[in-house]
C-alpha cells in the first residue's frame, strides 16, 4: 500500500515537473518568437529600403549619364554654331571688301567701242550678218576680267507701246544670249535692257562717228541693238601698251551692218 502511494506520488511529481518544463519551453519559444518576428519584419523593411535606394541610385546615375550626353551634344552644337558664325563673318568681310573694291573701281570704265546690229521688222531673231558682227565684237575682248558689255535694245516705231517695249527687251536679250552661248562671254559681265521707242535715230552713222544721210527710213534704223564695250582703265592701258596704236579708240562706232528693211 505504501509502495503504491510512493509510486503514485513519484508519477505525480514527474508529471508536474514535465508539465512545468513544457510550459517553460513553450514560454521561452513564445518569448523568442515575440522578439524574432519584429526583427524579421524590420530586416525585410531594411532590405526593401535598400532595394529602393539601389534602384533610385541607378536611376540617378542613368539621369546623370543622359545629362552628360545632352551637355556634350549642346557643346558640340554651340561649337559648330560658333564656327559657322565665324565663317559667316569671314564671308561678310570678304563681300564687304569686294563691294568696296567695286565701288572704288565703278567709275574707272570707259567706252572702247560701240557696235550696232539690226533686226527685221517685228522680229527679235538675229540675222547671219548680226551674228558675224557679234563674233567680231567678242574677238575684241582680250581681257576677260576687265570689261562690261552694255546691251540696249530698241523697238520698231516711235510710239511708246508695251509691244514695242517687250520687242526691244527681247532683242537685247537675244544679243546677250548669243554672246554667252557662242562666244563664252560671262553673263555677269553683260547688262541687257530694252528701251522701246526711246532715243530714235534718223541718221546713219559711219565708222568714224560722223553722221551721214540715212539711206533708209528712220524706222529701219530704230530696229537695232547697241552694244557698248566698256573696258576698265587699268586693263585698257595694259592692252594699249601691249598693242601700240593698233587698238581702236574709245567711243568709236562700228556700223558695217545694214538695217533690215
Amino acid at each position: 500500500m505504501k509502495y503504491r502511494m510512493f509510486v503514485g506520488l513519484l508519477v505525480l511529481v514527474l508529471a508536474v515537473a514535465f508539465e512545468s518544463g513544457c510550459a517553460t519551453k513553450k514560454y521561452v519559444r513564445n518569448r523568442v518568437a515575440e522578439r524574432v518576428e519584429p526583427l524579421e519584419n524590420r530586416t525585410s523593411e531594411l532590405e526593401e529600403t535598400s532595394r529602393r535606394n539601389s534602384q533610385q541610385i541607378g536611376d540617378l546615375n542613368n539621369g546623370l549619364a543622359d545629362a552628360r550626353t545632352r551637355i556634350t551634344r549642346a557643346q558640340d552644337t554651340a561649337d559648330r554654331a560658333a564656327q559657322s558664325a565665324e565663317q559667316a563673318n569671314t564671308r561678310v568681310a570678304t563681300v564687304e571688301n569686294s563691294v568696296e573694291d567695286i565701288r572704288a573701281n565703278l567709275d574707272k570704265y570707259s567706252v572702247q567701242s560701240t557696235s550696232m546690229v539690226f533686226f527685221r521688222s517685228g522680229s527679235a531673231r538675229l540675222t547671219a550678218e548680226a551674228m558675224a558682227q557679234l563674233d567680231q565684237l567678242a574677238s575684241q575682248i582680250t581681257d576677260r576680267n576687265g570689261f562690261i558689255l552694255e546691251i540696249t535694245g530698241f523697238g520698231d516705231t516711235s510710239r511708246a507701246t508695251r509691244y514695242n517695249q517687250n520687242l526691244a527687251q527681247m532683242r537685247a536679250e537675244a544679243v546677250e544670249r548669243y554672246l554667252a552661248d557662242k562666244n563664252n562671254v560671262p553673263v555677269m559681265r553683260m547688262f541687257a535692257l530694252g528701251f522701246g521707242s526711246s532715243r530714235p535715230i534718223t541718221q546713219n552713222v559711219s565708222a568714224n562717228g560722223e553722221p551721214t544721210p540715212a539711206p533708209t527710213s528712220g524706222r529701219a534704223l530704230n530696229r537695232r541693238v547697241e552694244i557698248h564695250l566698256l573696258v576698265h582703265n587699268v586693263s585698257k592701258n595694259a592692252s594699249m601698251n601691249g598693242q601700240g596704236s593698233g587698238s581702236s579708240g574709245a567711243g568709236s562706232i562700228e556700223n558695217n551692218a545694214k538695217p533690215q528693211l
